[in-house]
């Protein structure tokens, strides 16, 4: 595109000096007022546009290499792997409770999104009112859970939109858009955006329980589940908030099926990720989880073609022999990445009752692995918000290069363990603790999010750290002869280098580690240059790292 200055402009008016003198001082004026307008928007589009190249080359978005994971090698020596930990926003709590409806906790159960038809950031979420006494240790907060609506301009700074859906006492309006006469209590609410779709852009699939409300019949004029309490129906709206049911009860989750979100694939069919119970070898049960089925929860999937029928369930994720054997699994929200999807597990230590975040990859959305089994957002100290618990949101949210996760930060736990009106009682550790299952404790909470670097969420790193070096060996890949990019972070005195080995197990010649420049520094995207070259000579070629105190995050072939 031509490059337009003021002398451009200068330029361009003063050839009309001829046009001028020979038509008349008016339109020469005119003409010379035309050639300023159009020069002045000319620079303001070039600066718009500038803006727009500036967004679209974000550094942390370009450097995203494919997905890290073990499938990539042949050989570990003294490497591990390194897990980043999400950092909480400075800004926290985003929300806290203010309203009589959300005083009990503005919770998670539901969606944030930053919608891409008008720019703003939404939220559709659970809230309840406050319990201040709990009688006999029994809860009613699971009775009045409603779904709520927020607004934020920035996502940091979020209000509650006064609609004219649902009332309350002493309010004719409120940001409650399903109420228990709709059909119960409603959570997860799975909110999914098509911006194809003209007429109903937007989707939602909800779990209602009309057993807690006043007709357990039906869901709106649709019929409840049975024989389950709860079920999962699909309703869709013009604007976000005003939405009309046409499907359900849909996708049976089974008993005590509570926990579900669903997710649209680009092909135009459905995923859902959802709690399930079972009873393996190993499991351990704890006497005082609020689980009266005594059975461990695990993370189901399921999939369907057109949203209203879906297929059988199956358990992807759950506790191995490498987790403590009171590990639980609640929520698995996933995020497509080069390469599979990056996935944020809710984890549940049935213990201490505590819920925080553990991080999973996958390179199919049914098989996940964990970089590491410590959490990737632990919960800060009971009392605090998520001190107890972090219940996510429908899915983390890429943006500016930093992957948010919008969370519940509850400041209580999931149940009560010392109360000694529970009995009977466990000594333990010089303690002692309730025998027997406990009820859900209200979920006092308020919106909170954290975030981590898109393109550093963990890395291959050496297992002894210091001087001492750890080697990684690749499958046997294609190179197509080109550069070899790598997003590494090396600490003082340390070093990244990589030798090229063929299809025979051999080095090449000039490509091996002594012939490789080291790599100093924090690179998120660098390139490896030998004495032979900077690009692989072979097309079909394994890597070997030497990593001493470096933490290698991804790697690629690039022209």
């Amino acid at each position: 595109m031509k490059k337009i200055t003021n002398s451009t402009c200068l330029k361009n008016c003063s050839s009309k000096k001829r046009f001028v003198t020979s038509g008349g001082l008016k339109q020469g004026v005119i003409t010379f007022i035309l050639c300023l307008f159009s020069s002045v928007f000319s620079l303001g589009f070039l600066q718009s546009q500038a803006k727009h190249q500036v967004k679209l080359i974000n550094k942390s978005d370009v450097s995203r290499l494919p997905l890290l994971m073990p499938d990539n090698f042949d050989s570990l020596q003294l490497v591990s792997w390194r897990q980043e930990e999400g950092i909480p926003d400075s800004k926290n709590p985003l929300l806290e409770p203010a309203m009589p409806w959300d005083a009990g906790g503005v919770m998670a159960h539901g969606t944030v999104l930053h919608d891409p038809l008008d720019g703003l950031w939404k939220a559709w979420q659970v809230s309840t009112p406050a319990e201040k006494e709990i009688k006999g240790l029994k809860a009613t907060h699971e009775l009045q859970r409603r779904i709520t609506y927020l607004e934020s301009k920035d996502g940091v700074s979020w209000y509650r939109p006064k609609l004219n859906f649902v009332k309350w006492p002493g309010y004719d309006r409120t940001n409650i858009l399903f109420d228990l006469n709709s059909g119960g209590t409603a959570v997860y609410a799975s909110v999914l955006v098509d911006v194809n779709n003209k007429e109903w852009p937007y989707e939602m699939f909800l779990i209602r329980n009309p057993s807690l409300g006043p007709d357990s019949t039906h869901v709106g004029h649709l019929p409840a589940p049975s024989p389950e309490k709860r079920g999962i129906y699909r309703y869709r709206s013009k604007d976000g908030k005003d939405w009309k049911l046409f499907s359900g009860p849909l996708l049976p989750l089974g008993r005590g099926g509570d926990v579900a979100y669903i997710y649209r694939e680009t092909d135009g069919s459905y995923l859902a990720y959802f709690k399930q119970y079972s009873k393996e070898s190993g499991d351990r049960i704890i006497p005082y989880d609020n689980n009266s089925q005594q059975l461990v929860r695990r993370i189901g999937r399921s999939t369907s073609v057109d949203g209203n029928t879906w297929e059988t369930p199956k358990i992807v994720f759950g506790r191995d022999w490498r987790d403590p054997g009171f590990a639980q699994y609640m929520e698995l929200c996933p995020l497509h990445v080069d390469g599979g999807f990056i996935g944020m597990l809710t984890y549940y230590d049935a213990s201490n009752k505590t819920i925080s975040l553990q991080m999973a990859a996958s390179r199919d959305g049914v098989h996940w692995w964990r970089p590491d089994r410590r959490p990737a957002l632990a919960n800060p100290p009971l009392g605090d918000y998520g001190g107890g618990m972090m219940w996510q949101m429908h899915h983390p949210i890429v943006q500016d290069g930093k992957m948010y996760v919008y969370y519940g930060g509850a400041q209580g736990l999931h149940g009560e363990i010392f109360d000694t009106r529970s009995q009977p009682r466990l000594e333990v550790g010089n303690e002692t603790v309730s025998a027997v299952p406990t009820p859900t404790l209200p979920f006092n909470s308020a919106l909170c999010r954290a975030s981590w670097e898109i393109d550093r969420l963990y890395a291959l790193a050496p297992s002894a750290g210091g001087p001492t070096i750890g080697r990684a060996l690749t499958k046997l890949e294609n190179s197509g002869k080109k550069h070899l990019a790598v997003n590494v972070l090396v600490k003082k005195g340390g070093e990244l280098r990589a030798e090229l080995i063929d299809k025979n197990g051999n080095a090449v010649p000039g490509f091996t580690a002594k012939d490789c420049q080291p790599i100093t520094g924090d690179h998120r995207l660098v390139y490896l240059k030998w004495k032979g070259g900077d690009h692989a000579p072979q097309s079909t070629v394994r890597i070997r790292f030497v990593l001493q105190n470096a933490f290698l995050y991804g790697y690629a072939w690039k022209e």
